[in-house]
């Protein structure tokens, strides 16, 4: 008896021990650089608003996003300012203020590492749990979605804790015990809301259960009560933000899912741009677009197990592992790709339910090879490349994990061509900044896609005094010496116009490249410079003032670079006198 719990302790430790440095794993990838890259348009916004949560203004600010991951990042803003100091004074090494605030997120996507092991850990063998769970670590997307500060991210977190508890509530044995974990769940899709205004999820790890129930996996009698588990839900919700008792916020919701805030639409998806909306269902970004997202952007070692351990889990179905990836995964799939609206970022609480097929595939594999004495000596060479192979890819992409591509996808020379409006994300502001900033004349006009994030950048280097212009206002009309900033990753329809008329002008131009891309090009608008597009088409720069934005479907694909090359200062010198 004494050496049966010896063993059981043995192999508790044993597991801890793997969780732990998974998760260090994960982390260390995650954080390293994670302050190259500017903020992004929505990561302005989040900056902002914690800016007024210092003042005390909390109601009415980014409303339509939910207050607690704000908070986080108010928590480590503060850190890292105290930090910086203490750092500044020791000659220590500290992150930028990008990185601080993207800590959270880092945390987070590190600690779902052990989260995904344990869940998986109630449906299979500690082999399968710890693929799963290593293919989270180490892949290159669901690594650069955790670098950033969206809400995906806490929401998927959270959501697969509350899967956990609700799992371990349904395997407990005594009753008592059952309602400790039934609650703790409740707590998990509280958070989960209050991380992003989410409820499909729950949904759908309900429907898991029922499809568990109808095959006999779940225990009987459940201690389970839809009034108490749904009270402590609401409860953990409001007290985590207590903001959506506010009249404003909730009308700013209202406003948001009718779109009533989008002022640019466009996706662009392999040199096409598509509208974007949800409810334009099939209309929209191709279907496929997550599909094809899966297969370009994940490792091969690691596709081949997820479309193995998938073709076991359709066949296998009366298993826990099928129910929870037929639900939140292949559901959640469909659902996704029914959508007109596609992002990147929305595949993230999809992602561990396929890596979990991925797992299961390895633990069926360690399963079917037991005894065979060739498949056990297979099973060395198989596991270095299965996990050498996706970690040697990751370092060679690192610190730009989001352009990622594999063999599939057309690797390097494919750079940006499928989710460019994803996977730069904005990623070069700080630099564009940095070139106008020295050069342009007072009070001039910069236009950009991206104002909100430009607007930090220039007030950081002290040019105030520039007048930001969002390009996608459909009544701006471009003068004389204007500064018109052309970043392909935020080609919409509303901005379309001005690719059409500005990459084949003779305008001066200057380009920014960051890492291996193209990122933006700055235009010193001269409407007395023009050049015949075609011998079919004249188009003028000048018609710049008066042309709409043209809402096609076909679009051209993004800019390249432009054989006439001015620095920006030679571009300024035209407007100094």
């Amino acid at each position: 008896m004494l050496s049966e719990l010896q063993y059981r302790c043995l192999r508790r430790y044993r597991e801890l021990a793997i969780v732990f440095l998974l998760t260090v794993l994960a982390f260390a990838v995650r954080v390293y650089q994670v302050d190259f890259n500017s903020l992004s348009e929505d990561e302005s916004a989040k900056w902002e608003a914690v800016q007024e949560y210092r003042h005390g203004h909390f109601a009415g600010v980014n409303s339509e996003h939910p207050m607690l991951p704000k908070m986080l990042a108010w928590a480590s803003l503060t850190v890292g300012e105290r930090w910086g100091r203490l750092a500044a004074a020791h000659g220590w090494s500290s992150l930028n203020p990008e990185g601080w605030l993207r800590l959270p997120n880092v945390l987070f996507g590190a600690a779902t590492t052990a989260i995904l092991f344990f869940f998986c850990r109630r449906m299979m063998g500690v082999a399968g749990s710890f693929a799963a769970s290593l293919f989270w670590a180490i892949a290159p997307l669901p690594v650069a979605l955790n670098r950033l500060t969206k809400e995906e991210t806490p929401l998927t977190f959270f959501t697969l804790l509350a899967c956990y508890f609700y799992c371990r509530a349904q395997q407990a044995d005594a009753g008592e015990s059952a309602r400790r974990w039934y609650d703790l769940s409740a707590m998990g899709f509280g958070l989960a809301l209050a991380s992003q205004y989410i409820l499909h999820l729950l949904g759908l790890n309900a429907l898991a259960w029922l499809l568990a129930g109808r095959m006999g996996l779940n225990r009987k009698p459940s201690q389970f009560s839809y009034r108490r588990f749904f009270l402590v839900m609401f409860l953990v919700f409001v007290v985590v933000n207590p903001v959506i008792l506010s009249p404003a916020n909730f009308n700013a919701i209202v406003h948001w899912l009718h779109h009533e805030g989008v002022k640019h639409s466009g996706y662009d998806f392999d040199g096409r741009l598509y509208m974007n909306f949800p409810l334009r269902l099939l209309a929209g970004v191709p279907w496929f677009y997550y599909l094809w997202l899966v297969v370009v952007k994940t490792p091969i070692p690691i596709l081949m197990a997820v479309i193995v351990g998938s073709a076991l889990l359709l066949r296998n179905r009366r298993t826990l592992a099928s129910c929870f990836f037929l639900s939140l995964g292949v559901v959640q799939l469909v659902g996704l790709s029914v959508s007109g609206a596609k992002w990147i970022r929305y595949s993230l609480p999809l992602l561990p339910f396929l890596f979990l097929a991925g797992g299961y595939a390895v633990q069926q594999t360690l399963k079917a090879a037991k005894g065979k004495a060739l498949s056990q000596a297979l099973l060395g060479p198989a596991a270095v490349i299965l996990l050498g192979w996706p970690l040697l890819e990751l370092q060679s992409w690192a610190p730009f994990y989001s352009f990622y591509l594999n063999a599939i996808g057309g690797e390097k020379q494919n750079i940006t061509r499928y989710f460019a409006m994803d996977e730069v994300s904005e990623f070069d502001t700080r630099e564009v900044a940095q070139e106008v900033c020295p050069f342009a004349p007072a009070a001039a006009t910069v236009a950009t896609a991206r104002p909100m994030s430009m607007a930090y950048y220039l007030q950081d280097c002290g040019r105030a005094d520039l007048r930001i212009v969002p390009l996608y206002d459909t009544h701006y009309a471009p003068r004389d010496g204007d500064l018109i900033v052309l970043e392909p990753s935020r080609r919409f329809f509303e901005t379309q116009r001005f690719f059409d008329a500005l990459r084949d002008s003779e305008m001066p131009h200057s380009d920014i490249r960051v890492g291996p891309v193209l990122a933006s090009t700055i235009y010193l608008f001269d409407p007395s410079v023009a050049r015949q597009k075609s011998r079919k088409e004249e188009f003028t720069l000048t018609q710049l003032r008066d042309a709409p934005p043209r809402f096609e479907n076909d679009a051209h694909e993004t800019a390249s670079t432009n054989t006439n090359m001015f620095g920006l200062s030679e571009i300024t010198r035209r407007l100094l006198p």
